[in-house]
């Protein structure tokens, strides 16, 4: 059986999601399932409408609204944190019923940097990883914790733009 891998791309520049993305169509090209899950990432759409065409290979989800006009008082941070805490429980259940052999968590590193979730929590879900099943987080920040036991890190940093 193969050995799965816990995966990082993190940096303030842009194509994380894309490397992220990648991978999972070279794992999809390997017969393997692909479970998306995005975090804090509503605004962007344009390459969720091809994703899902690879469905049910690669699969994709996200639970927040868009919310790219608003305005992020108390009562919208609420509901973003039930959006996210409820794509987390998502992630809980791919992850213990082991329904895919790559899980992405886009953007899941700027939740726990926006204080939506804890590096704790995070490190939870890790634990509960069939061996088999690789997973890959992406965000503009990598917590310590997470670095200690994660299998490679890749910084992604933009010298020009």
């Amino acid at each position: 059986m193969r050995q799965g891998q816990i995966s990082v791309y993190y940096g303030a520049g842009k194509g994380k999601t894309c490397v992220a993305v990648g991978r999972g169509l070279r794992a999809i090209g390997d017969d393997m399932r692909v479970v998306m899950i995005q975090f804090m990432d509503y605004h962007n759409s344009k390459e969720i409408e091809l994703l899902k065409k690879l469905e049910p290979d690669f699969r994709i989800f996200r639970f927040e609204k868009n919310r790219a006009e608003q305005e992020i008082n108390e009562s919208i941070r609420r509901e973003i944190t039930d959006e996210i805490k409820n794509a987390f429980n998502f992630a809980r259940k791919i992850v213990d019923t082991g329904e895919c052999e790559m899980l992405l968590l886009d953007g899941i590193l700027e939740c726990i940097k926006k204080g939506f979730l804890s590096a704790e929590q995070l490190d939870e879900l890790l634990d509960r990883r069939p061996d088999y099943m690789d997973i890959i987080l992406t965000g503009d920040s990598l917590p310590p914790t997470i670095a200690e036991r994660v299998n490679c890190i890749y910084q992604l940093k933009a010298e020009k733009q």
